[in-house]
């Protein structure tokens, strides 16, 4: 980014809740099968840790827009792990392996009360994000609110903008009225007031992370113009971007400013 752009860019708040993970991916080399099972055997190589859900829209907003100030309301990363092994000569990931601990509820006290130029809710529905502090976050704030959840059921969300895979809007039950869904389709790109908003046709790499990175130019770009159409445009091409790479991916401010609309 330009240092005239950065001197003209305005500064924004953004309050942003929800789930944070470690992801840790596990490079090898795959050159048998085992004997015991049809299995591939799997030589490490290196590692490589990343922060993932809540921890990679931080860092994608955080590069699509430097001079923002994101107040974070996460659990601690040690709650959960998601450890992926992939064949370094294909690329392809043999497996995934979860860890979860348990994880406190966010205290809702916990909240600095002040104006908010957008709030985010990355809710994986791990328990961290209780039913009553949703309802408290989508009905005391007048920001801008914008939600990713795992939840069938949507009821406690109000005031929202929320974004939904293909499969999570078709299983959803509730929706308040006061909300809007974005229900995103991969590589048809997504829907948003019965309409749809197509997007670049790309080799799929890794979809790891598109969802985030969807969320995160999303907000960016409805914060800088106000222009939902705008933001939902922008979001397709910057999550399009994401899936041509392995893992979960951070749009940098010169791609996002190649992106945008």
């Amino acid at each position: 980014m330009s240092s005239k752009d950065t001197q003209q860019q305005k500064k924004y708040k953004i309050l942003l809740i929800g789930e944070l993970c470690q992801d840790v991916y596990v490079f090898g080399k795959v050159n048998r099968i085992s004997p015991e099972a049809p299995v591939p055997i799997i030589k490490k190589t290196r590692k490589e840790f990343k922060e993932g859900m809540s921890g990679n829209v931080y860092k994608n907003i955080i590069q699509m827009l430097p001079n923002a100030e994101i107040i974070a309301h996460q659990n601690e990363i040690s709650n959960i792990k998601k450890i992926r092994f992939i064949d370094e000569k294909s690329n392809y990931q043999i497996m995934r392996y979860d860890i979860e601990k348990p994880i406190e509820n966010f205290d809702i006290k916990s909240i600095q009360f002040q104006e908010y130029d957008a709030i985010i809710i990355s809710d994986y529905d791990k328990g961290f994000l209780t039913d009553s502090a949703i309802d408290y976050l989508t009905t005391a704030f007048n920001s801008k609110i914008f939600v990713d959840t795992k939840r069938k059921n949507l009821g406690n969300f109000k005031n929202s903008i929320i974004k939904l895979n293909e499969n999570e809007s078709k299983n959803s039950i509730h929706k308040h009225k006061s909300s809007k869904i974005i229900t995103t389709l991969g590589q048809l790109g997504c829907t948003y007031e019965e309409k749809i908003y197509s997007t670049d046709t790309v080799e799929v790499y890794d979809v790891c992370g598109a969802g985030d990175v969807f969320l995160a130019a999303l907000v960016v770009r409805w914060i800088e113009t106000k222009d939902m159409h705008s933001a939902i445009k922008t979001a397709n091409r910057c999550a399009a971007l994401s899936v041509t790479k392995l893992g979960c991916y951070a749009i940098s401010r010169e791609e996002y400013e190649n992106l945008r609309i």
